[in-house]
């Protein structure tokens, strides 16, 4: 197929990080980056792994 998203497993880290960041109002540029680090370091290496 010439796009599948679901055989694709950058586009599940994708849905992982925006499920985690949706909803949220930050009111710096210090925040949301915390926000992404933390939202990140939630995708372990066996839960990646699983994607594929």
């Amino acid at each position: 197929p010439s796009y599948s998203p679901e055989l694709n497993p950058v586009e599940e880290c994708w849905r992982q990080l925006q499920a985690a960041l949706s909803n949220r109002f930050f009111d710096s540029l210090d925040e949301l980056t915390t926000a992404i680090d933390t939202a990140l370091e939630q995708l372990s290496v066996p839960k990646v792994s699983n994607y594929f």
